[in-house]
């Protein structure tokens, strides 16, 4: 039985489960080369399918990110450029075409930024729960615990839905505050015990105890079958920056710990414990989806289909352009802006192979780094006399300018007092 391709009469549709974690910073994953045993659980679910290094988000925001990828569309289509600012009506969703395909739609979140009138992000689901009522939510105000992601999702999938289904499980522990949890901890007596330690140790032990979560649902999906009938997503939203460039946080800047992403899917057709190295965005998600469950995608989505290059039926496109944007008041961590109504980013870049090339709309610098030689970004070489940055930043501006003068902005006015709060908590809102 092999998917992605059209389904002929009789044959069942794949179910589509999309496994999301908040915050999860690519390198900080055991299958990416972290040395600390953070994700066996999800280095043994990647490994069961196809897995990409070179994986990039377009905005480093939750529900920016999120409205993108289920769209295929940029935040300046979507309108959802800042946490708090919902997508506009009138874009379609990876949902909603599922749902007018027969599929049975859920979605059990746990970030605030996630919530219906603050994303709308709810259409095209038959459940999309996102009412955060439990411990963490009470002590922190802004996300639901992993361990209640899982249960839920287990509680939804024995109820046995019609097939085929869409189930979208989104975990968040490893957004700030990081917690410490007890049985999944990291300390090496050889590092200095500096509050930065402290907030990778803290942050490495959110990771692992979101991977043994997730270890128990994927137990559950292989209890059911639903390992042999699914095609099984596995995604971050964007990263976080531990003290890189001085700063703590997602938002801000578009750099490489913010950006790059674990990314992987496995399911029947797909090749088994594949690396690929190729540049791909999670922009490619909704029409990768689709062209695996043999659903034509909306002319409009920006992303690719991945699908026909996994399967060894079109060749990888070794160079492939990505773009990146970041807004004003979109911004957490340390010194984080209010939200603000402009609609100018602050930051835009592209990569390109190993160069990537941003630039400060509202400062009017330019940075360019080459990821091969300087992956940290450390070395700016961004020089008038540099053939390659004239090139790409011609480039870059001759984008940002097709689309400066039309950008989308959703509802302004969609935070209540209670969502101040919660994203105060989140670090998204100075008191």
């Amino acid at each position: 039985l092999m998917f992605g391709s059209a389904t002929v009469v009789g044959q069942a549709k794949p179910n589509l489960i999309l496994i999301s974690v908040d915050t999860l910073r690519q390198d900080h994953l055991g299958i990416y080369g972290y040395k600390r045993n953070t994700s066996p659980n999800i280095d043994r679910l990647l490994k069961t399918g196809v897995w990409f290094t070179n994986a990039h988000c377009n905005v480093p925001l939750t529900s920016p990110s999120f409205s993108s990828m289920m769209s295929s569309r940029y935040p300046h289509e979507t309108g959802s450029t800042r946490n708090g600012i919902p997508m506009i009506d009138g874009i379609e969703t990876l949902a909603e075409i599922l749902k007018k395909q027969g599929y049975t739609t859920a979605a059990i979140l746990s970030n605030w930024p996630l919530k219906k009138h603050l994303s709308n992000l709810q259409k095209g689901f038959d459940i999309y729960d996102d009412n955060f009522f439990e411990k963490r939510w009470l002590i922190f105000n802004s996300e639901r615990d992993a361990k209640d992601v899982t249960a839920l999702s287990i509680a939804w999938i024995e109820q046995k839905p019609k097939e085929p289904f869409f189930l979208w499980a989104h975990y968040s522990d490893p957004h700030s505050p990081y917690l410490f949890h007890k049985g999944f901890l990291f300390k090496e007596p050889d590092k200095p015990d500096t509050e930065i330690q402290r907030k990778i140790d803290a942050y490495d032990s959110e990771i692992a105890y979101t991977d043994y979560q997730i270890g128990l649902l994927m137990n559950k999906l292989k209890e059911k079958g639903l390992d042999k009938t699914s095609l099984i997503v596995f995604l971050a939203d964007h990263g976080e920056s531990l003290g890189e460039h001085g700063y703590t946080g997602h938002g801000r800047y578009l750099y490489e710990d913010c950006m790059r992403v674990p990314f992987g899917l496995s399911g029947p057709g797909i090749p088994l414990n594949q690396r690929i190295d190729v540049q791909v965005e999670l922009l490619d998600l909704a029409p990768t989806c689709l062209g695996y469950l043999g659903i034509p995608h909306a002319k409009l989505m920006r992303g690719r289909n991945l699908i026909p290059f996994i399967k060894g039926e079109k060749p990888w496109q070794k160079s492939y352009l990505v773009y990146f944007e970041t807004y004003p008041g979109a911004v957490r961590g340390e010194g984080a802006d209010k939200i603000v109504n402009t609609k100018k980013p602050i930051w835009i870049g592209l990569k390109l192979d190993d160069a990537k090339v941003l630039y400060s709309v509202s400062g009017s610098r330019w940075e360019m780094f080459n990821l091969q030689s300087d992956h940290k970004e450390l070395k700016n070489l961004a020089d008038p006399s540099n053939q390659n940055f004239i090139l790409y930043s011609e480039h870059l501006l001759k984008w940002y300018r097709s689309w400066e003068q039309s950008i989308a902005m959703g509802k302004t006015d969609a935070l209540t007092e209670e969502d101040r709060k919660k994203l105060e908590a989140l670090g998204y809102i100075n008191k």
